[in-house]
């Protein structure tokens, strides 16, 4: 799946829809000017926090902004809280330690640490994997759904 095209392209839309300039919008995100237009021209994909703020402020849907479903007409998303809560509680949810999670998914036990005690947050790439590990969506890997 090319997430920097489906990025790019509903991100066009999202600046376009809401009737904004690349420099307005990227100031309501808090983000360089620059910055959008490198995310519009499919140079690279932003950093995952990146990702949420566009989601929060907009009240998109993570998977939607990178193309994994399509646009959930009627769908409503709270702010994104705290990663490490939402991580505990999907943990939790399948049964399993962090230890067990690293020998099934490869990710290192710092970064799992690390997420669990809300030092961090995962890389977008990081996510991808946890989002398969416990079939959900980024929405609801990041308590964002309703």
């Amino acid at each position: 799946m090319n997430y920097l095209s489906n990025f790019s392209e509903n991100l066009s839309e999202l600046i376009e829809e809401n009737h904004l300039t690349v420099e307005a919008f990227a100031e309501s995100v808090g983000i360089a000017y620059s910055e959008v237009y490198c995310y519009l021209r499919k140079e690279y994909m932003p950093k995952l926090s990146n990702l949420i703020r566009i989601a929060d402020i907009y009240g998109y849907s993570i998977d939607f902004l990178i193309g994994l479903t399509s646009f959930p007409e009627n769908a409503k998303f709270r702010t994104t809280p705290p990663f490490s809560g939402q991580f505990k509680k999907h943990l939790e949810k399948k049964g399993v330690s962090r230890y067990r999670m690293n020998k099934d998914t490869g990710i290192s036990l710092n970064c799992i640490d690390s997420w669990y005690h809300g030092k961090f947050t995962p890389s977008l790439e990081k996510a991808l994997i946890l989002k398969n590990y416990f079939d959900c969506t980024l929405d609801n890997l990041f308590g964002r759904e309703s």
